[in-house]
């Protein structure tokens, strides 16, 4: 792990002076340098202590060295951080439903006689008033942590609780307590509750400036270690690990001779040749005891651990290079060794940094104060709103024409998300599934609009003429023939067209014998003998018998091929199969031209009327709703796209935000660029970055007196 464990269990409040004799065996110091080291050690400790507090309530992120405890729910944290605090305050049923980090701040004082503990206020660098009952200070880690994820709407929540223990047993020492990983989700708890913690603590832990202390218990084998995995996945080498076999008095009834013990404590290659594991064994009775038979037990289960090794092992074990790992005091001599060298080195950066921040922070300040200005001053913010209107119209100009900003991947969207987020989903009346080219791909501005136009085009393309029942042809062209078809469009266009139309619309069926000799012919209009018919007059029914010989009943057959026996007959046969070839034909170049696409839509039934009227009538229908279709798709919505939304967002929309916005008196402009509370926010924001300051800026001057001691 880099730096080798102190050698000897220390008696009293740990100092510098202590540790570098114990890194250092050859070298002494006397009690007054001693004294004197531990008095600075602990100023730089408390100073560090205080920074960490403020990073805390401020959010700042500060890389001062931290020791984070990582391990399983049963592996024995809890027990771990009582020994270290040097009193027990229930920290196991904290544990057991806690799903926030604890930072203990662990202060020895020599006058307090009894454990003082106060909690940082949340949001606050303020601690609470002094807590000194157990089970008020589990109860409020419970309280604040239930409080907060709620409030979040989480299952857990790397927001640390804060807690500032000092005690005359205390060592100088902070650890962050995380919650233990766990298999399977509690009674009421989400599922995924286990992901969840093992996502939090990966996070907390992969800051390079945080020793990882990982414990274990001593009954887990290193090669069926569930979390050892995931240490090596934030630590790869395990160089900030310090690995801790817990529990270490459960494996001791196992050890008979010298060798077992020997190839235990050496790990058999596991860990790696660089890292030495802690073996630690804690009282088990967790009684009502007082805190000094607490720490009077600590220290048994050492001495008997240590004992046993040497007196109920045959041979005893290699003292002299596994002794210095076992034991709990070892342990917390190593921690608080180790904490120290790492504030010691680390000054000098801690120092940079808070004169970046401190810069950063009165940036911050000043900005905040010139807005508050700003409230008051019309002149300025008119300008800035117009500067900011003209920004926002350059960018909206710059997307519509393509660019490669803002990130795609954050503020485009698929085919599929836009149809979500429409609230529309599929386009109206089309059934099928419209898929566009680069539908996969998020996609913004311009792109985004042309994708959709091609979207549009398919989906369009896609929809059919819509059938219409023979009644209804029936009802229109039977009503304009009966009288002169002055109102139908079809009846203009064929007389236009020089083409006689018969307005038969039945299916084709042979006629009864009765209809044929007309008993019913009630609906038949009376016969006139052409011989009493006058050259003016037959001239003059010829050109309204060109559109319109006869009018018809729906049920009446067709002449086919036969010579009619009333009416007019001088009409020319060929000049209607004529007129009849040119629409098909016209039907045909139009099928051409919409690309395999766009047909007749004329199903089995209509086809079973072809040669009727009925048949010609939708063909014409079909043809001129296809035109009207790519006339829409191809230059209607386009043109009008381009000139109502296109255009003023690329050339208008400055000029129009303009006289919206600023072309209004001042009250006005005032009203809708101050929000209400708007002013009182930006109190708030200045309040906050003055405490900040004056937090940070303090903590700076308190860094420059120890880099000076230095």
């Amino acid at each position: 792990m880099g730096i080798k464990p102190p050698m000897s269990t220390p008696t009293k409040s740990p100092s510098i002076s202590r540790t570098n004799h114990h890194q250092n065996p050859n070298n002494s110091m006397d009690i007054s340098s001693s004294s004197s080291a531990s008095e600075f050690n602990k100023s730089r400790y408390e100073a560090y202590n205080r920074l960490q507090a403020a990073a805390v309530a401020f959010g700042e992120k500060l890389h001062i060295p931290e020791i984070i405890v990582i391990g399983g729910q049963s592996d024995g944290k809890s027990s771990l951080l009582e020994a270290l605090l040097g009193f027990r305050f229930n920290v196991r049923e904290v544990e057991m439903g806690t799903r926030r980090p604890l930072i203990l701040q662990m202060v020895h004082d020599d006058s307090a006689v009894e454990p003082r503990c106060r909690f940082q206020e949340e949001d606050s660098e303020e601690y609470g008033n002094p807590v000194s009952s157990a089970s008020k200070i589990a109860d409020i880690i419970k309280t604040r942590t239930e409080a907060l994820l709620n409030k979040t709407k989480t299952t857990v929540s790397s927001k640390p609780i804060v807690m500032r223990a000092e005690y005359a047993h205390s060592p100088n020492l902070t650890i962050i307590d995380t919650p233990g990983f766990i298999l399977k989700a509690k009674k009421g708890e989400p599922e995924n509750t286990p992901e969840e913690i093992l996502s939090m603590v990966k996070s907390l832990a992969s800051h390079p400036h945080r020793l990882l202390l990982f414990l274990q218990q001593s009954s887990v084998e290193w090669c069926s270690s569930l979390w050892l995995d995931t240490i090596r996945e934030i630590d790869p080498t395990l160089k900030r690990t310090i690995v801790v076999v817990s529990k270490f008095d459960n494996r001791l009834k196992e050890f008979t001779d010298r060798w077992e013990v020997d190839r235990y404590l050496g790990t058999s290659g596991y860990l790696g040749d660089n890292v030495h594991p802690y073996f630690v064994a804690l009282p088990k009775d967790r009684g009502i005891v007082s805190n000094e038979d607490f720490r009077r037990q600590i220290c048994k289960v050492d001495s008997d651990v240590l004992r046993h090794l040497r007196e109920g092992v045959d041979g005893g074990f290699d003292e002299e290079k596994f002794g210095k790992f076992i034991g709990f005091g070892r342990l917390k001599e190593y921690l608080e060794a180790e904490l120290q060298k790492r504030y010691r080195d680390s000054v000098p950066a801690t120092l940079t940094l808070l004169e970046q921040r401190c810069d950063e922070v009165t940036t911050y300040l000043a900005r905040a104060e010139s807005k508050i200005r700003a409230t008051s001053d019309v002149a300025y913010l008119r300008r800035s709103a117009m500067m900011h209107a003209a920004s926002i119209s350059t960018h909206v100009g710059a997307l519509i024409d393509g660019a490669a900003d803002p990130c795609a991947q954050q503020w485009g969207k698929t085919t599929k998300e836009e149809q979500l987020e429409s609230g529309i989903g599929s386009w109206p009346g089309v059934s099928a599934e419209i898929k566009p080219p680069n539908s996969t791909l998020k996609l913004y501005g311009g792109a985004a609009f042309e994708r959709v136009m091609h979207e549009f085009r398919c989906a369009t393309y896609s929809i059919e003429c819509p059938p219409v029942s023979i009644e209804k042809v029936a009802n229109v062209l039977l009503a304009n023939a009966g009288h002169g078809g002055g109102g139908s469009t079809i009846y203009r266009l064929n007389q236009a067209q020089g083409s006689q139309v018969s307005l038969e619309l039945s299916d084709g069926k042979t006629p009864d014998q009765d209809e044929v000799t007309g008993v019913d012919q009630e609906n038949i209009p009376p016969e006139r003998n052409a011989q009493q018919t006058t050259p003016e007059q037959n001239t003059a029914a010829k050109d309204v018998q060109l559109t319109v010989p006869e009018t018809p009943s729906p049920d009446q057959p067709r002449d086919n091929g036969k010579k009619k026996e009333h009416g007019n007959d001088n009409q020319p046969r060929g000049k209607m199969r004529h007129a009849k070839k040119a629409v098909n034909t016209r039907n045909m170049d139009h099928r051409r031209l919409q690309n395999a696409g766009d047909n007749l839509f004329v199903n089995s039934d209509i086809g079973s009327r072809s040669g009727s009227a009925y048949s010609e009538v939708f063909a014409t229908a079909t043809q001129y709703f296809c035109r009207i279709r790519e006339v829409l798709i191809e230059r209607s919505v386009p043109s009008a796209l381009n000139a109502g939304f296109l255009t003023p967002c690329t050339e208008k929309l400055v000029v129009a935000l303009g006289i919206d916005l600023f072309a209004v008196n001042d009250e006005k402009f005032m009203d809708m660029f101050v929000a209400p509370g708007a002013v009182d926010a930006l109190q708030d924001e200045r309040q906050s970055l003055c405490k900040r300051q004056k937090t940070l800026q303090s903590c700076l001057n308190e860094f420059k007196n120890i880099a000076r001691s230095l």
